[in-house]
């Protein structure tokens, strides 16, 4: 499952669009403002965003600057919709930034294809990075080593099955993100494998047992999957 932004003031093509993107989650912005208030406060985080043109307070091309630049760290896919197909609008989308542009209305499964393939590659990007650290965790894929590192004790190597640690790779490489244990298990051990959602559940169990030292948790999302968080901490929690 991905988060999905919105920037859509219809209610009518929001009711559409949750239909067509089901088994995803969709957060609406109908204004601009209020969508880089979403984008900025970090609700989600946003796996990608949808982001129409013709908005009350506004052209919805104006913000996909500000839109790269809060998503710096976890560039963010912008699929731009509009009513105008005409090649200047296009030009100018792709020329600030935009990954896709679909032309208003959307045929369903094209549009779902469209939207999948960009989830897909983000996928695929996270997991060509052969270095990756997130808390005091390092994953290295070329050695096929993760280690604890400590300001105290130095780094210590942390003991993964295979499985393990390529669960550990995709949970980090996109924090927040929450994962399913199909696409887990279609990512870890493919399509073409039989691999039940118990066995997902039980790799996972092992791997938490195995970083529980670490600041780096696998938490899971009540009938979702799963995903990575740094733990809180009486330095990083706040008291109302």
């Amino acid at each position: 499952m991905a988060n999905i932004l919105c920037v859509e003031d219809s209610n009518e093509f929001l009711i559409y669009l949750t239909s067509v993107l089901s088994g995803h989650s969709i957060t609406q912005a109908s204004d601009i403002k209020q969508a880089l208030n979403l984008a900025s406060t970090g609700r989600g985080p946003f796996d990608l965003i949808i982001l129409d043109i013709s908005l009350p307070d506004g052209n919805g091309l104006k913000i996909i600057p500000q839109l790269r630049e809060m998503s710096a760290d976890y560039p963010i896919p912008i699929i731009v919709l509009s009513n105008d197909n005409d090649v200047v609008t296009k030009v100018a989308a792709f020329g600030i930034g935009a990954d896709d542009f679909v032309s208003k209305p959307p045929e369903p499964n094209e549009l779902r294809a469209r939207v999948e393939a960009r989830l897909r590659r983000i996928l695929e990007s996270t997991n060509k990075s052969n270095h990756l650290r997130y808390g005091d965790l390092v994953i290295d894929s070329n050695t096929m080593r993760v280690e604890l590192s400590s300001r105290k004790s130095g780094s210590t190597e942390v003991p993964l099955t295979l499985s393990e640690f390529k669960i550990l790779k995709t949970l980090v490489g996109r924090p927040g993100q929450v994962y399913s244990r199909d696409q887990l298990i279609d990512h870890i051990w493919g399509v073409d494998k039989h691999v039940t959602p118990r066995t997902v559940d039980a790799h996972v169990s092992n791997l938490r047992k195995k970083i529980e030292d670490s600041s780096v948790s696998i938490e899971t999302v009540t009938g979702t999957g799963y995903r990575a968080k740094i733990k809180d901490t009486p330095s990083n929690s706040h008291s109302s």
